[in-house]
């Protein structure tokens, strides 16, 4: 059990169609997969496509996944869930019934000597203005406040199904030309010492290196069904296929 394994943008949805079946049938088989050797697992963000906890519900949709993630970390798997922009608000639920480690932005690790910096990357890039200044409402320990006090769980998981549909909507080519900028985000961290960067957000899989150090991001598991792993000597992008 030494290999560390990076996902991001799985986004569990809660619509029941082929695409829908087929993500989380990929899913279940690749953590089946990787609890042979996994030391940890890095979800970076949007593992969902809406996640809220209201003060005493949470929503229904992915207990099997929950159910899955709780074996594996009973079963001494360390799972890191680092929040993304569909992530809204993971609380102590996910914490202390499921047993993830919940990280706000991003996280820092040592190991064998190299550095990792791992994000889900939402509002790098300069063109992002909407939603980094959206991203300073959502978060806002006030607004948090006021959907958990005053919006019901349906109507808020109601109001969530638009919204993420309308942030999955946006244009991709968009986000292709964002690439570089992250890039340059990963080679300003190379910089600070760090000798490894992996991201998200792109849905877009993608592995470049500069001076022996490498920046991957881990694209998503709508298309491309993506992921990086740390084997304690190199750092891969790999694709799953059953």
């Amino acid at each position: 059990m030494n290999n560390i394994y990076f996902i991001s943008d799985i986004h569990l949805g809660f619509e029941n169609s082929k695409n829908e079946q087929l993500k989380r049938i990929n899913l279940h088989a690749f953590l089946e997969h990787i609890e042979k050797d996994a030391r940890e697992l890095y979800i970076l963000g949007d593992l969902f496509d809406f996640w809220f906890e209201w003060y005493h519900v949470i929503p229904k949709y992915w207990f099997p996944f929950l159910h899955r993630f709780r074996k594996m970390t009973e079963a001494g798997i360390t799972i890191n869930l680092i929040k993304g922009n569909h992530d809204f608000y993971p609380g102590e639920y996910l914490q202390k019934e499921i047993g993830l480690v919940c990280h706000s932005e991003s996280s820092e690790f040592t190991l064998n000597h190299k550095r990792f910096f791992v994000a889900h990357g939402d509002g790098l890039a300069r063109n992002d203005r909407r939603y980094r200044f959206l991203k300073k409402i959502i978060r806002n320990p006030a607004s948090i406040f006021l959907y958990k006090t005053f919006i019901p769980a349906d109507l808020g998981i109601q109001m969530a199904k638009w919204t993420s549909v309308s942030s999955r909507s946006f244009p991709s080519k968009k986000k292709s030309s964002w690439c570089e900028e992250y890039f340059q985000f990963a080679r300003n961290k190379f910089e600070e010492g760090f000798d490894y960067v992996i991201l998200g957000h792109l849905h877009i899989p993608m592995i470049r290196e500069s001076d022996e150090k490498i920046y991957v991001n881990c694209g998503d598991w709508i298309q491309s069904f993506s992921y990086a792993c740390y084997d304690q000597k190199n750092l891969i992008l790999d694709f799953w296929t059953q």
